[in-house]
């Protein structure tokens, strides 16, 4: 148990909890956020561990929305260090991005990875951690979420890959023609199809791994751009692309490369996005000519194949000075 004096603010009151504390958040509080009446339950915490605290929260559902998830986890972190804590662990479940944005509004960093049955619902839960050192938050993104949630033209848009695509997805990356463009060109199996629509495209968006996409027309999903291999170190990215043989051939690759590159200059903050393409794909390489790109050589051996053999990638790059 980990005791610290009350936390007061203009919006809440962070103070222990009461032995008899009745509060329906699943697990047995630790402190608890109430009103300026002193009377509701907000939200509650809960702490387990002595050098690294793991920390369970919970927000009353009437008070969901209004960051203060990210405000009890800020006002109990000075309280826990200064009781002998060197790291403060939360683990949300991956398919709980509210829960974890929380964690990362609050400063903490999505350091560990996901760990199977590691979340406090025994589903895979993302590791975030936060030392004294890092300050009260928000965690820097490298990958900022998108102006107004969509990068659009007069055509189509982009947004980020969601649960409701799955079906669309999981037929769409399961065609030969698609799939054989892949990095290794194999389709994906249901599961997988499902988890990246879940949550793997959103977790590895919120840790700067990746961006995925949808291409939308304003008739539903038509295939998916992303930038991947983000560097911010060296200012780097890599696009890739993929459109449903029925919308091909209308320049709507061309238009999300655009839209994309414009972005990772100015938004991501990155100076070159490359992308790499099969030697005999002649479509993807028309797409990146008409989008800007410039030809810089032949990565020899630069994509597997199923036969054991690697085949040679055309190297092509845009940077932010073009």
């Amino acid at each position: 148990m980990y005791f610290f004096e009350p936390v007061e603010s203009a919006a809440f009151s962070l103070r222990a909890a009461p032995e008899d504390a009745k509060v329906d958040c699943g697990f047995a509080p630790d402190a608890i956020a109430v009103g300026p009446e002193g009377e509701a339950v907000w939200g509650a915490l809960g702490f387990e561990g002595t050098d690294v605290v793991n920390v369970r929260f919970w927000v009353a559902p009437e008070r969901r929305g209004k960051h203060l998830a990210a405000l009890m986890l800020r006002a109990a972190a000075p309280g826990l260090f200064a009781s002998g804590a060197r790291r403060i662990e939360v683990r949300p479940p991956v398919r709980d991005q509210a829960a974890i944005r929380s964690a990362m509004r609050a400063g903490f960093r999505p350091d560990g990875g996901v760990a199977r049955g590691g979340a406090w619902d025994g589903t895979e839960g993302l590791m975030l951690g936060l030392l004294p050192i890092d300050g009260p938050g928000p965690t820097p993104r490298v990958l900022p979420d998108l102006p107004g949630g969509v990068l659009q033209d007069d055509l189509i848009s982009l947004r980020p890959l969601a649960v409701d695509d799955f079906e669309a997805h999981f037929r769409h990356r399961s065609r030969p023609d698609v799939y054989a463009g892949a990095v290794l060109p194999l389709p994906p199996s249901i599961v997988e199809a499902r988890e990246v629509c879940e949550w793997r495209a959103a977790i590895d968006w919120l840790r700067g791994r990746s961006a995925l996409m949808v291409i939308d027309d304003g008739s539903g999903y038509q295939g998916t751009i992303g930038l991947y291999d983000v560097a911010r170190v060296v200012g780097s990215g890599m696009i890739g692309y993929d459109l449903r043989p029925e919308t091909r051939g209308r320049g709507y690759a061309t238009r999300a490369v655009r839209l994309v590159r414009r972005w990772a200059f100015s938004e991501v903050g990155l100076d070159r996005v490359w992308a790499g393409t099969d030697v005999h794909n002649t479509a993807s390489q028309a797409v990146l000519r008409r989008a800007g790109f410039r030809l810089e050589g032949v990565e020899r051996g630069g994509l597997p194949t199923l036969a054991g053999r690697r085949r040679d990638t055309l190297l092509w790059a845009s940077l932010s000075s073009d």
